[in-house]
């Protein structure tokens, strides 16, 4: 669960009228930029400091990179490969079998070992289904499957001695790819799915000396801002008709990081 309001003040403002008021809630949201005392706020507080952050970790930003770059590599390679052993043939342009051999031999170097990363990030994530990486060993093994052909063919030109020395690389990308995608066919009835987080802990609160100390430790004026806060969305609350004038009171009365002890009284 993620902070929708930017203050207490807010909340209150548009707190519906048919939902019973929640105090720990508001203060909650009042210290809603220090997870390490809302968590103490009794189930309120404990539910939004439990609830996973936006910001992505840079492990995962990395592996996001990692992925992008072998899709790119794992269908550009093999594609350009054929698109440089077929370009005289087709005239697409000029190249000249002494350039294009090599060239093309590189690329499926390139794509052979993208195929075994791919193969081996995919067995020890699970090996279960994904398109994704089915849609790349797919375009990877029909263009090695081209790559097979164009390489003995291309003996017949000038200059393309020596193209015996890339073909296993192309042998290597085209085996790879075809048990990759026969192994993605095979596992198609299971897929990948998000882990289910645990429900956390509900606790009735936190100790109230542990609370104040935390509280204690911060800057005067940022305390300041977050007791005027919680008086505001009282004062709200109350001119809404939300709580009566023993709640107000009883409210002002509580120590600070100490409403959602009155949830419980009231719910008792």
């Amino acid at each position: 669960m993620t902070f929708v309001h930017a203050s207490a003040r807010e909340w209150a403002a548009e707190h519906s009228t048919a939902m019973a008021v929640r105090l720990g809630r508001l203060e909650t949201i009042a210290f809603q930029h220090h997870p390490g005392i809302h968590r103490h706020f009794g189930s309120d507080g404990a539910l939004y400091a439990s609830a996973p952050r936006p910001q992505r970790s840079r492990l995962a930003q990395t592996g996001t990179a990692v992925l992008v770059t072998l899709a790119i590599s794992g269908v550009a390679a093999p594609a350009a490969a054929v698109a440089v052993l077929g370009a005289d043939r087709f005239e697409f342009f000029r190249m000249d079998a002494a350039r294009s051999v090599p060239l093309a031999g590189v690329l499926f170097l390139i794509a052979a070992v993208t195929q075994i990363v791919l193969l081996v990030r995919w067995v020890r994530a699970g090996a279960r289904y994904d398109g994704f990486t089915a849609g790349i060993v797919l375009v990877a093994a029909v263009f090695s499957g081209f790559g097979l052909v164009a390489f003995p063919n291309i003996a017949a030109y000038p200059g393309s001695t020596g193209w015996q020395n890339w073909y296993p690389a192309t042998v290597v990308t085209f085996a790879i790819s075809v048990l990759s995608l026969v192994a993605q066919l095979v596992r198609r009835g299971t897929r990948r799915s998000a882990p289910v987080a645990e429900p956390p802990a509900m606790p009735a609160g936190g100790d109230p000396s542990e609370i104040a100390r935390l509280i204690a430790q911060l800057p005067e004026s940022e305390r300041a801002g977050i007791e005027a806060d919680r008086e505001a969305a009282l004062q709200i609350l109350h001119a809404r008709g939300l709580i009566d004038d023993a709640t107000l009171a009883r409210a002002r009365a509580t120590p600070l990081g100490q409403l959602h002890s009155l949830d419980d009284e009231f719910a008792a």
